[in-house]
């Protein structure tokens, strides 16, 4: 890569796309976990098993805040990097916009709603 190159590169545009794609995400988590809440968009199939309105509310519940905690944790880490630019402890670009916690935690609510959307199935 050359010098010129470098500077027709604009630094925020990772940075940038990397925090549109969590936010992306954590939309499709909520929209997943309403419509979840809805239950089955068959109708009333006696075949179809779906867990007890309570789960589902308590999921929703649950999905709602860890998308809520991991929004607050992207928009304040993008507002104190300076837009994804610079790391104020290292002086360098950071490596991630979010930090490893809030991906394990993605993790584990994708997995836990996978557990309480499967388990209504196989006790059936």
């Amino acid at each position: 890569m050359t010098a010129a190159d470098e500077e027709d590169r604009a630094p925020g545009l990772q940075p940038e796309r990397t925090l549109l794609s969590w936010q992306r995400t954590l939309i499709l988590v909520v929209v997943v976990g309403v419509l979840y809440m809805r239950g089955s968009l068959v109708g009333a199939e006696p075949d179809l098993p779906v867990a007890p309105p309570i789960v589902r509310f308590a999921t929703l519940i649950f999905l709602l805040l860890m998308c809520c905690v991991l929004g607050l944790h992207l928009w304040y880490r993008w507002r104190r990097t300076g837009r994804g630019l610079c790391d104020p402890v290292t002086g360098r670009p950071p490596l991630t916009v979010a930090r490893p916690w809030a991906l394990v935690l993605l993790c584990v609510g994708v997995l836990g709603l996978s557990v309480v959307l499967v388990l209504p199935v196989l006790r059936a």
